[in-house]
């Protein structure tokens, strides 16, 4: 007889896939609704680093203080719970997925937490949030690179956006192209990228990913 985890490897990229392939961002809030209960472990066991680096790029340009802080795509809540014991404590997290919400909510690192959807208008005010963070949300099937205006719309003069984008859908899927055209048009101005890294380095080694980080203006 088999134990209960033996076939968790094939789970995990059933649902990596699943969530990758979603056709409309109802579809995409549906997965990760089911998802939610036990998609921290998981995803924690397959190697995903992308927070604890972002983290790395957050600290370097953003100090503790500095104002409001957008992790914009918070899912379960991994990025405030990375980013509140370093001093980072007035966090907004927004997701796609109210269940995903339901579990960051329980680990006590965000200020408030709201459902909103990345690629459509964010309820927010123009220039909010000192720095935004996002990982893990531009990949194929999730947000949009038209999401980079918006975050752009909420960030103060002078603030960061730090994100994390998926290195097979950086020129196809057209968010090198967005993040080129802001710069051109002088709303942000790059400061630093990562080269690429694993994403999920004990399920998919070859699937990579790089971290940017930008200055508004």
């Amino acid at each position: 007889m088999t134990g209960a985890d033996e076939f968790a490897p094939l789970r995990i990229t059933y649902r990596t896939d699943v969530a990758t392939t979603a056709t409309n961002s109802q579809e995409a809030a549906r997965i990760y609704d089911d998802w939610a209960e036990d998609y921290e472990r998981r995803i924690l066991s397959y190697g995903y680093s992308t927070p604890a680096v972002a983290a790395g790029f957050f600290g370097r340009y953003v100090a503790p203080g500095a104002g409001a802080v957008l992790d914009a795509g918070a899912g379960t809540g991994m990025m405030g719970q990375v980013l509140a014991p370093l001093g980072y404590h007035d966090i907004t997290g927004i997701d796609i997925s109210e269940n995903m919400l339901k579990v960051a909510r329980e680990k006590g690192a965000y200020r408030d937490l709201r459902r909103m959807e990345l690629g459509r208008r964010l309820d927010f005010p123009d220039r909010t949030f000192a720095a935004v963070v996002s990982t893990g949300v531009f990949a194929a099937g999730h947000a949009p690179p038209e999401s980079f205006t918006e975050l752009v719309r909420v960030s103060r003069s002078g603030g960061c956006v730090i994100f994390s984008v998926r290195t097979d859908v950086y020129v196809e899927g057209g968010f090198r192209e967005r993040q080129d055209a802001l710069e051109r048009e002088g709303k942000w101005r790059l400061l630093e990228t990562s080269e690429p890294f694993s994403h999920l380095r004990y399920e998919d080694p070859g699937l990579k990913v790089r971290i940017f980080a930008y200055r508004v203006r």
